[in-house]
């Protein structure tokens, strides 16, 4: 049985202008169990991050695979499935990944890391966020680990290159929820179906059809959750036809009914997306966008 208290806190933090292109946020997560037993919740579909644990263990579950014990440095590349997560006890710092982030500081077919946890220690490719962790493992407060971060993406950071901003397009058409096909994606892109599908495997990690199933859902689920009194029909998105046709996309995605999710509790990912939607005015990563240069009023998802 989950306890009533809060067992967890998660703190956020901008990164500096230079790297708000690339990133969403740090954030700081603290676990802590007042009886011993698991607290148990579930991370939802979004783009890349790396954890840091720095203190305790956390157990995840990855499709096709059995609960087990994350690595200390774990790299998470795009999901489109929920993941259960549990902590007896555990301090971590994190790093969210933009997928303009992911093109530059990784710099790997995202789609060869989608739904896929790897331990950045032992995997060539993510030797970046092993010397991260190398350097913030001996730190003792959140300030130092800050310091850090921007000090080692700051020194990776290169300049940009004439895609960057082909992928912040297509990154800005995604979260447009005018955008409701791939005919329209296309045509958004001025790319032909094959040429979409294959940029969008290599950058995002999915199809372009499973992304914009991806999104539509997620504006949805961030609805509900900065609108807990609203009934889920009320936050359905408009590109849904109805709400059966919603939920066979929240069994899709999560692996629950909507039902099954509300009647559980959230100890840890409620907490955090409550305090994401503070700091950000969103809860959930998938829901920020890149700065739209059209716009006036955007505000930066960084």
């Amino acid at each position: 049985m989950q306890p009533l208290e809060p067992v967890s806190k998660t703190r956020f933090v901008l990164p500096p202008p230079p790297l708000q292109r690339y990133l969403t946020t740090y954030y700081f997560t603290d676990i802590e169990s007042p009886d011993g037993s698991d607290i148990s919740d579930m991370l939802l579909p979004q783009w890349a991050s790396v954890r840091y644990i720095h203190c305790g263990s956390v157990k995840m579950t990855i499709p096709d695979y059995k609960p087990q014990d994350s690595p200390l440095a774990a790299m998470t590349g795009p999901t489109s499935l929920a993941a259960p997560i549990s902590s007896k006890s555990s301090r971590i710092a994190a790093i969210g990944l933009l997928p303009l982030g992911w093109y530059k500081f990784v710099g790997q077919p995202a789609s060869r890391w989608a739904n896929k946890v790897v331990d950045v220690e032992t995997a060539h490719k993510f030797d970046l966020f092993a010397k991260i962790w190398n350097a913030i493992r001996v730190a003792e407060t959140e300030a130092e680990m800050i310091d850090a971060f921007n000090r080692l993406l700051l020194e990776a950071l290169s300049p940009p290159d004439p895609e960057e901003e082909q992928i912040e397009a297509a990154h800005l058409a995604l979260t447009d929820p005018d955008i409701d096909s791939v005919g329209a994606l296309s045509e958004r892109l001025q790319m032909d179906t094959k040429q979409l599908s294959r940029f969008s495997s290599r950058v995002f990690g999915f199809l372009p059809k499973l992304l914009l199933r991806r999104q539509r859902f997620v504006r949805t689920l961030g609805q509900a959750l900065m609108n807990p009194n609203q009934n889920w029909s009320e936050c359905v998105d408009l590109n849904y036809y109805d709400q059966a046709h919603f939920n066979r996309d929240f069994k899709r995605f999560m692996g629950l009914t909507p039902r099954q999710y509300m009647a559980q509790p959230h100890p840890i990912f409620g907490i955090g997306a409550s305090e994401r939607t503070k700091a950000l005015g969103r809860p959930l990563q998938a829901m920020d966008r890149p700065e739209d240069p059209d716009s006036d009023d955007n505000c930066n998802a960084a």
